[in-house]
C-alpha cells in the first residue's frame, strides 16, 4: 500500500483496523456515542471536517465512526521519515509554503490522488483547525480544506461532485482512558454551491465556504467562546446537565440528550452574558472565590454536588481494605502492560497528546507483555494449563484493580469533603455553592422562557 494505490482496500490494513477498533471501542473508551450518522449519504464523494481537540484520538473518532476506509490528510513534514508507514495508514501529505516554495508543485499529484479517493467513495478527512487544543471551542478554520475542495471539484473528474460533512467531537475527559466521547455528524455541504463565488473571486469563495462550515461545526460541538467565563460555564454545564434535561424534556440517561442539554446550557449562558451581565459577573465572582478555597483541598466545584456521608465513607474504606489484595495482584501484573506506558506518557510535554501516546503504548504493550508473562509462568510452573489459567486472570484483574482505583479516588474525595466541611471555611463554602446554584437556576428559568 503506497501513494499510488492509497484508495484501494488492503487486507493488512483491515487486520490492523479491526484490532485498533477493538482497543478503541472496548478497552480504551467507556462509551462511544455516534449521533446523526444518518446525515452521511452512501456512495457519495465526501470530505469530512471534524473539530480538533485531542490529537490522534480525533482521527480515530472518524476512522471508527464512518463505514468506509477513510483517507486522511496531514502536514507534509511528518512524511520525511515515515512516508511508507503513513501511506499504509492511508494518510496523504499537504504541502505548505512553510515547507518550501518548491514543494507546492507536489500538491498537484496529491490533488489528483484525492480525485481517486473521492471517486472510490472512501471519504477524505481534513482537520480544518490545523492543530489540536484541549478546549471546548471552535478555533478559526484554516483555508486548506477549502482549497483542496475547490481545486479537486474544479477538475471535473469527481463524478458526482464533492460535499463537505461537518463533524463535532466531544470528550468527557481529554487525558484519561475509560471516559466517554460523542461524535456528531452534520448535513453535507455541496462544494458546487460555492463554485460561482470562487470563480468570480477565489478569496471570497474561500472565505464563504470557510465561514459557512464554521457555523455548521459550532452547532455540533460544545462551543464556549467566552474566555472570561470559560471555567465557570465548563464546570457548571456538567453540574446542570440533569437539570437541563428535565427542563427541556430530554432523557438525562441518554448520552446524546445530555450533550444537547450541555449545548443549550452554554447558549443560555451566552444569552445571560449579553442580557444580564451583572448577574453573571456576580456568579463568576462567587465561583472564583469558591474555586480558590477548593483548590487547597484538591477539590472541584462539581465535587460539592453530593454531600459526604461518614457512614458511607467507613463502608467504602472497609471495602477497599478487604479487596486490597485483588488490587495488588492486578497492579503487580500490570506494571509493564499499563504502569510503564503510563509512566512514559507522563513524560510527554504536550498534555493533550498524552492520551494518544497512552492509547498507542497500551495497545502494543498489553498483548506483548501478557504473552511474555504467560510464557514466564509456564516456564516456572512447567504446567501449560496453569499458565493459561494465569493468562485468563489478567484481563479480569485489570478490570477489578481499575474499579478498586476508582473507588479509592472517590473515597479520597469524600474524605477531603468531610475535612472541608468540618473546617472553619465549611459554612462559607456552602454559602458560595448555594448562591451559584440558585442564581444559575434563576438565569436558566429567565432565559429558557425568553
Amino acid at each position: 500500500m503506497g501513494f499510488q494505490n492509497i484508495e484501494q482496500k488492503s487486507v493488512g490494513y483491515r487486520l490492523l483496523f479491526c484490532y485498533v477498533r477493538f482497543w478503541y471501542r472496548t478497552v480504551f473508551y467507556r462509551k462511544v456515542v455516534i449521533v446523526h450518522y444518518d446525515n452521511v449519504p452512501e456512495n457519495k464523494s465526501l470530505m469530512f471536517t471534524p473539530n480538533h481537540q485531542n490529537a490522534l484520538m480525533d482521527a480515530l473518532a472518524m476512522l471508527f465512526s464512518v463505514k468506509n476506509q477513510l483517507v486522511f490528510m496531514a502536514r507534509s513534514d511528518i512524511f520525511k521519515k515515515f512516508a511508507p508507514i503513513l501511506y499504509f495508514l492511508k494518510i496523504l501529505p499537504i504541502y505548505r509554503i512553510r515547507d518550501g516554495i518548491d514543494t507546492l508543485k507536489k500538491n498537484q499529484a496529491v490533488f489528483n490522488k484525492t480525485v481517486d479517493v473521492l471517486n472510490a467513495y472512501n471519504g477524505l478527512v481534513i482537520l480544518p483547525e490545523g492543530n489540536h487544543a484541549g478546549i471546548r471551542q471552535l478555533r478559526p478554520l484554516k483555508k486548506g480544506f477549502a482549497r483542496i475542495a475547490f481545486q479537486t471539484e474544479e477538475t471535473g473528474k469527481v463524478t458526482e461532485g464533492i460535499s463537505v460533512v461537518p463533524v463535532g467531537i466531544d470528550y468527557d475527559d481529554y487525558t484519561h482512558c475509560r471516559s466517554r466521547k460523542i461524535i456528531v455528524f452534520g448535513k453535507p455541504i455541496p462544494v458546487a454551491d460555492f463554485m460561482d463565488s470562487y470563480h468570480e473571486n477565489p478569496a471570497i469563495g474561500l472565505n464563504l465556504i470557510k465561514n459557512h462550515l464554521a457555523g455548521k461545526m459550532k452547532e455540533l460541538i460544545i462551543n464556549i467562546e467566552t474566555v472570561e467565563y470559560y471555567d465557570l460555564i465548563n464546570e457548571l454545564r456538567v453540574i446542570f446537565r440533569k437539570e437541563m434535561c428535565l427542563k427541556t424534556n430530554r432523557n438525562p440517561n441518554d448520552e446524546a440528550d445530555g450533550f444537547y442539554a450541555d449545548r443549550q446550557f452554554v447558549d443560555l449562558y451566552d444569552t445571560a452574558i449579553e442580557k444580564t451581565p451583572e448577574t453573571v459577573a456576580v456568579i463568576n465572582d462567587d465561583f472564583q472565590k469558591l474555586s480558590k478555597i477548593l483548590k487547597r483541598y484538591k477539590l472541584l466545584v462539581g465535587d460539592l454536588v453530593t454531600k459526604p456521608s461518614v457512614p458511607l465513607v467507613i463502608v467504602e474504606t472497609l471495602l477497599l481494605l478487604i479487596t486490597f489484595p485483588v488490587f495488588v495482584y492486578g497492579w503487580i501484573n500490570h506494571l509493564l502492560p499499563f504502569q510503564l506506558p503510563l509512566y512514559l506518557t507522563r513524560r510527554v510535554k504536550d498534555e493533550i497528546f498524552q492520551t494518544s501516546f497512552l492509547f498507542v503504548l497500551t495497545m502494543l504493550f498489553f498483548p506483548i507483555f501478557y504473552l511474555l508473562q504467560t510464557v514466564v509462568v509456564w516456564m516456572l510452573l512447567a504446567n501449560g494449563w496453569m499458565a493459561m489459567g494465569y493468562l485468563a486472570t489478567l484481563p479480569l484483574f485489570a478490570i477489578l484493580s481499575w474499579k478498586w482505583k476508582n473507588l479509592f479516588q472517590h473515597t479520597v474525595v469524600d474524605f477531603r469533603k468531610i475535612k472541608l466541611f468540618n473546617s472553619g471555611v465549611g459554612s462559607r463554602v456552602n454559602t458560595l455553592f448555594n448562591n451559584i446554584i440558585q442564581k444559575t437556576n434563576n438565569l436558566i428559568d429567565l432565559h429558557l422562557d425568553s
